[in-house]
């Protein structure tokens, strides 16, 4: 996890000395804030290829957002493929529900520029200015920073790197060009061939290409129809859609259908019920299940229920599996207060540390309940080895033992992680303000999602992203 450094100390200066700047055909507004990024370390030097192994690609897409982007995201989500857009800062400004759709829909956003000039010939603070209003305009929008710079006309000196990674970005450029912005708005079929064939030719010589599109603000129709065949030539020839973050799990990256987390779990069975007063806590200790006194049974996380079997108010109930698999309540009588869904065979309740319910009998499952925590408010802590969940139980995020915060899709690893260097042990805390704090056991503070928004709370969405969001469901921060 990285800091804003060089560029946050400048940002406060960039009013005064804009003026004083020169070459800068239309100077950027003046950055007033900083804010920790969700941005892994950036690469040293320009970027050319792809990342990830085997054979990856890169789809991108410089100048939006557009008249086209709207169209683009549902060709993209048509496919399920992961895609990078390097937005100007102007367009973003005039088009937020756009960038917005970008990023809801799970795709990664990037910089390129307030107002796409020369970057090389602007002065040290003009260029810095260029670049970093790009960042603060995208987290007003959606609360996460750009992590990659593209500099307008791949035009970049050492200036331009330092300012980069001083706000947390990688630099990127590309190895395919399929030339789209000549067509110039004509959907012409010749133009539709031509993009085509050189994504074809250039990029199916490449093990890792980062294809070059535009998504421009003039209508872009020989782009719309070149790309489902340029992704479907990609697939056929066995390469995997990444993003410039690496991220190459599908959009829907917390589908319906993920397997569950494995977890450990705590048992309740016929012979050992749970008596009124009595909890059954998970392995990690986030979750309890706990008989309250006038009978109803509750799975709860910290003091807030995330389940309940409520009852008529019955001194003296029990909690129990019966032989025949079901859950059940029971007064002292014997008498059934409440049952389960399922009672096939079930020989004891599982309790997860992912706070679900389990009837299971001989590595069978036949009933469960996904009832883990799916929200942190503004007050709430989640001690080391707690997560909150998705509410299909397929995505995490978890404080992880080295202290590392970490966003895991039980499909497809883990999605995301900060800071790069952690403190075992470490607690994550949603501040009244609204800020994401990790701290240690100490008390240090060692990483903060600086998200400033009363009442907010952290939820997880269905493409695998947390993000802090104000009661209205403003985003204030989020992950890639």
């Amino acid at each position: 996890m990285c800091r804003v450094t060089r560029g946050a100390l400048l940002f406060a200066l960039l009013g005064a000395l804009l003026t004083l700047s020169s070459g800068s055909a239309s100077a950027a507004p003046v950055a007033t804030s900083t804010a920790t990024t969700s941005c892994p370390t950036p690469f040293v030097g320009v970027q050319y290829a792809a990342p990830g192994g085997g054979r990856t690609v890169a789809l991108t897409f410089d100048d939006g957002p557009g008249a086209s982007t709207a169209a683009i995201l549902k060709i993209l989500q048509s496919f399920n493929v992961r895609a990078t857009f390097f937005n100007i800062g102007e367009n973003e400004a005039n088009r937020p529900a756009d960038v917005i759709a970008e990023a809801q829909g799970g795709f990664t956003l990037a910089d390129h520029s307030w107002s796409h000039p020369f970057l090389t010939g602007l002065s040290p603070v003009g260029e810095l200015a260029q670049i970093a209003q790009v960042g603060l305009e995208q987290r007003q929008l959606v609360g996460s920073s750009p992590c990659g710079l593209r500099p307008p006309y791949g035009a970049y000196d050492a200036q331009t790197l330092a300012d980069a990674s001083s706000l947390s970005m990688s630099t990127w450029m590309w190895n395919v060009d399929t030339q789209d912005w000549m067509a110039e708005g004509s959907g012409a079929p010749s133009w539709t061939s031509r993009i085509i064939s050189l994504a074809e030719s250039e990029g199916g010589a490449l093990n890792h290409p980062i294809v070059l599109m535009h998504n421009q603000t003039i209508p872009m129709p020989a782009t719309l129809a070149a790309l489902p065949t340029v992704i479907r030539y990609f697939q056929a020839h066995h390469y995997q859609f990444v993003d410039l973050l690496g991220r190459s799990a599908p959009l829907n990256a917390c589908p319906n259908a993920s397997p569950a987390f494995p977890h450990a779990a705590s048992f309740l069975t016929s012979a050992t019920p749970l008596a009124a007063g009595q909890s059954l806590r998970s392995p990690d200790a986030q979750y309890r299940l706990t008989e309250f006194a006038r009978g109803s049974l509750a799975v709860l996380s910290g003091t807030t229920p995330t389940w309940v079997a409520a009852v008529p108010r019955v001194r003296g109930a029990r909690a129990r599996v019966l032989p025949s698999g079901y859950l059940v309540i029971q007064s002292s009588t014997g008498k059934i207060l409440w049952q389960s869904s399922s009672g096939r065979r079930g020989d004891h309740l599982a309790l997860g540390d992912d706070g679900s319910l389990a009837l299971e009998s001989g590595g069978h499952l036949w009933w469960r309940a996904i009832v883990g925590a799916t929200t942190l408010r503004a007050g709430g802590v989640l001690h080391s080895g707690w997560s909150i969940t998705t509410s299909n139980g397929a995505c995490r995020l978890l404080v992880g033992g080295d202290g590392t915060l970490q966003l895991q899709s039980a499909a497809y690893g883990t999605l995301w992680s900060a800071p790069a260097v952690g403190i075992p042990h470490s607690s994550l805390v949603l501040d009244p303000r609204g800020d994401l704090v990790l701290i240690s056991p100490r008390g240090q503070v060692t990483w903060t999602s600086q998200s400033s928004g009363v009442g907010a709370s952290l939820v997880l969405d269905p493409v695998g992203r947390a993000a802090v969001t104000t009661p209205r469901g403003h985003w204030l921060w989020s992950t890639p």
